[in-house]
């Protein structure tokens, strides 16, 4: 049997300029639905088994600090300050030397579905990705012809078929052996997907369909999140 995952790794060092004017004065990760911040939501949805959790921390990050402390609800928070905002890869790098085995990496500024992360969980390498069901913005999931990870396709638009990647993941430590990938011709922007996609020529990594995700970008999307987490 697959040992348990007991880390998890929450990437929220951005400046959520999207969400202004609410980020002025609290960092996105913060904002609140239903009465609780959007960290508390990933925090809540987590499989018990996870005992240790790394939050990756830049814009504002003392609020995260201050109000989660070293332990939340009998689990253990450590911080890592994303000096330079260069990418989620830059962002996991940043946090390597806290991780060990298998861990879980979440987007702090996405909510996921309980029962999602738990499947996740049961593969040795894995990304989240959503159906597409109308034409999306962000990056879409490429798959191998056995239905395994195969890389990322950036366009801005694209229509109804693949799968939008939730920014979830199960990796492992060797993924830091790898250099980290930049996203496109960018040189200050490096991807976490994309850096997968190197491993992933040699190791298969599962794409796992999502039930629920909500990407949580502008004040409308917390509106939308109200209907998400049901309270």
């Amino acid at each position: 049997m697959m040992q348990a995952i007991t880390q998890a790794v929450i990437l929220a060092a951005g400046k959520g300029t999207r969400m202004l004017p609410l980020t002025e004065t609290r960092p996105k990760p913060m904002q609140e639905v239903s009465g609780k911040n959007l960290i508390e939501w990933k925090l809540a949805a987590l499989p018990e088994a996870i005992r240790d959790v790394v939050i990756v921390v830049g814009y504002q990050g003392e609020q995260i600090r201050e109000f989660f402390g070293d332990m939340w609800h009998g689990r253990s928070i450590r911080y890592v300050v994303q000096e330079k905002l260069n990418g989620t890869a830059g962002a996991l790098w940043s946090a390597r030397n806290l991780l060990h085995g298998r861990f879980l990496v979440l987007m702090g500024d996405d909510l996921y579905a309980k029962e999602d992360i738990a499947l996740m969980t049961e593969y040795s390498w894995a990304i989240g990705g959503q159906k597409i069901v109308r034409q999306e913005v962000g990056g879409e999931i490429l798959s191998n012809p056995d239905g395994t990870f195969a890389g990322m396709n950036e366009r801005r638009h694209f229509i109804e078929q693949g799968f939008m990647n939730t920014g979830l993941y199960v990796l492992d430590e060797e993924i830091f052996s790898y250099d980290p990938v930049p996203i496109g011709g960018s040189s200050t922007e490096f991807g976490l997907p994309h850096t997968l996609a190197v491993l992933a020529k040699k190791t298969p990594v599962a794409i796992v369909k999502a039930t629920k995700w909500l990407q949580v970008t502008t004040p409308e999307d917390l509106r939308r999140a109200e209907e998400f987490v049901g309270v």
